[in-house]
């Protein structure tokens, strides 16, 4: 599925920068988007959990060309996955623990029109998250001793690349790709999964990361129509 999407995103790429189009964006944008993350790399985190959705907001400003830079906050939320049961004699309850993650960023990014209706943007966003995980079982089981902190707090990066459609002359619609990585490594015992097997077990050599496939809009503050998106030659009779 990954790979997929990365050859898809570098058709759309290729193609969009063959395109001869000197175009620039309104001064001051408002960008949002929000999909469902899927955990990748790390085998442990994966097993363990996987996403509910996503969603940030960033307020940004062109500074040359079609550069910008902007500020940001995301929200990523994540649920474990269904197999993870308390057994309780002859009994399953299911478990529903949840990871939340609050994240203020700082956006870097480059539009690149491929015509006067449409336009690539590549960005990384790079910020500190914090976590929390919440509705943790509290097992006592001595494999999850000690038990690992329920809140922690960790810098992360985002490369996010989107295509971008005007549907009116102060607003385009999106479809992005962005990947998120953790600059830490999953701990089972903090939402008290190291007593599951499954998950003890998994491989747990790489960050905390996932990708999220999702859509998005971008508000064009003030846009000048005549200057930044038209083509079209005047005439004089």
């Amino acid at each position: 599925m990954k790979k997929l999407l990365l050859v898809l995103f570098s058709v759309i790429n290729t193609f969009c920068f063959s395109q001869k189009i000197d175009k620039q964006n309104a001064r001051f944008t408002i960008r949002g988007n929000v999909g469902i993350p899927r955990t990748i790399n790390s085998k442990m985190f994966r097993t363990a959990f996987n996403g509910v959705f996503e969603a940030n907001l960033s307020f940004n400003a062109r500074v040359f060309n079609n550069y910008y830079v902007g500020l940001g906050y995301q929200i990523s939320h994540f649920q474990n996955n269904k197999f993870l049961q308390f057994q309780y004699f002859n009994n399953s309850v299911p478990y529903n623990t949840r990871i939340t993650g609050n994240a203020g960023f700082l956006k870097l990014g480059f539009d690149k029109f491929f015509s006067d209706k449409g336009y690539m943007s590549y960005s990384i966003n790079t910020g500190v998250m914090q976590c929390k995980y919440a509705n943790v079982n509290l097992d006592t089981n001595i494999s999850n001793k000690p038990y690992g902190n329920q809140v922690f707090i960790t810098p992360y990066v985002q490369p996010e690349v989107s295509v971008n459609f005007l549907v009116e002359n102060n607003l385009s619609f999106s479809i992005m790709l962005s990947y998120t990585t953790l600059f830490t490594k999953f701990d089972p015992k903090a939402p008290r999964f190291n007593q599951f097997e499954d998950v003890s077990k998994a491989n747990n050599s790489h960050f905390m990361s996932w990708i999220n496939i999702g859509f998005g809009f971008n508000i064009l503050i003030n846009n000048k129509s005549n200057s930044t998106f038209s083509n079209a030659p005047s005439t004089v009779e």
